[in-house]
């Protein structure tokens, strides 16, 4: 049985199936992804969850939402389920188009959390990706991210949307790994 998960294909339906399991048991989840295979997990993630869901809202601090389209339609991922709120594209001219919303910066808190919980209130949304809180620990410290990680997951909670968090596995070591855990209701480390 052992050598049956070195196979990578095996291993790699494995983890899927687990994913699906507890995203479907599950309101918030935290993914611990390896950083090495980041953005290979995130095209997997994103495909399973648009299996699971009608409608999903994707929450992008690491690339924008065109580049992300661009992936999810080059791995048959059905784009029109997704609305970004795009952090990184800072298209200050055109606000919202007909895949996204616009944020002026990935450390405009205040504002993510406004126009998350906005389409939130006004969209069909069933799950939210929020990609990531490593991200944000680029521009806050710890204790500033624990505290928004708190208050978007109320935001989830409140207006009926799952969760998905995604950090790096190198991130949560640190006092923000034990604390976040407070906060969701499994957390789930992606091998690499």
């Amino acid at each position: 049985m052992i050598f049956i998960l070195k196979d990578p294909a095996v291993r790699n339906r494995l983890e899927a199936d687990q994913i699906k399991r507890v995203l479907k048991e599950n309101d918030i989840v935290l993914l611990l992804l390896p950083h090495n295979r980041y953005s290979d997990k995130i095209i997997e993630i994103a495909k399973i969850i648009s299996l699971l869901n009608k409608k999903v809202c994707y929450v992008c601090l690491n690339k924008p939402h065109a580049t992300l389209q661009k992936d999810f339609e080059k791995n048959k991922i059905d784009v029109d389920k997704f609305f970004f709120v795009d952090c990184v594209t800072k298209n200050a001219n055109d606000k919202r188009d007909e895949y996204a919303v616009y944020v002026s910066s990935p450390k405009a808190l205040t504002e993510i959390s406004i126009v998350v919980k906005k389409v939130l209130e006004t969209s069909k949304i069933e799950s939210t990706i929020f990609d990531s809180l490593s991200t944000l620990l680029i521009y806050e410290d710890a204790h500033v991210v624990l505290r928004f990680t708190h208050s978007i997951v109320s935001v989830f909670r409140n207006l009926g949307s799952k969760g998905i968090l995604i950090a790096l596995k190198e991130d949560m070591k640190s006092e923000l790994g034990k604390d976040l855990n407070m906060f969701v209701d499994k957390v789930l480390e992606l091998g690499s």
